[in-house]
């Protein structure tokens, strides 16, 4: 009867330990303390139309017409704003923040910087129309794919960061 009850504490302690380590990662771990990673932005979103985290030849060759998904205002060019899906309300030259952000701005995703090829914060038609060959820049590794770390924000110095390669 011993070793049943001590077979049950040491689960309980188990348990309880892999609950204080959840609500730590959850509360105060993480990267930058926040417990989260930001959310995709919307043209990642948008261009890996299967969800699998890469964007592949076929989903790249397509780019041109997925993107009009995020035309809110219907106005053929996509604002950063939109790109980053938040609602556009006009103002294209401020960047949205996200609330209780205490003003920090998230960065600019490497995808939006490659479309954005005049670097005017508005991918505009021609930029849309050749979204395909834009996004090719970010192909590191030259496979005709886009990798989740070929096309997200890039950490602690690896991969992309604003459109141009950084060393690794």
């Amino acid at each position: 009867m011993k070793s049943k009850k001590t077979v049950l504490n040491m689960s309980m302690a188990f348990i309880l330990m892999i609950g204080v380590n959840a609500v730590a990662q959850g509360q105060g771990g993480g990267r930058g303390g926040q417990g989260h990673q930001p959310p995709m932005p919307a043209v990642d979103m948008v261009l890996d139309v299967n969800g699998n985290q890469t964007i592949s030849p076929d989903e790249i060759a397509q780019a041109a017409a997925t993107l009009s998904e995020l035309d809110d205002n219907e106005n053929g060019e996509l604002s950063l704003a939109e790109c980053m899906g938040f609602s556009d309300q006009g103002s294209q030259q401020q960047r949205p923040t996200r609330q209780g952000d205490s003003g920090r701005q998230p960065p600019t995703p490497p995808v939006f910087s490659v479309l954005d090829s005049n670097s005017d914060e508005v991918i505009d038609e021609y930029e849309i129309s050749v979204a395909p060959e834009s996004l090719l820049m970010l192909d590191s590794d030259g496979d005709g794919a886009l990798q989740f770390d070929e096309f997200t924000p890039a950490r602690s110095g690896r991969g992309m960061r604003g459109g141009s390669p950084t060393s690794q």
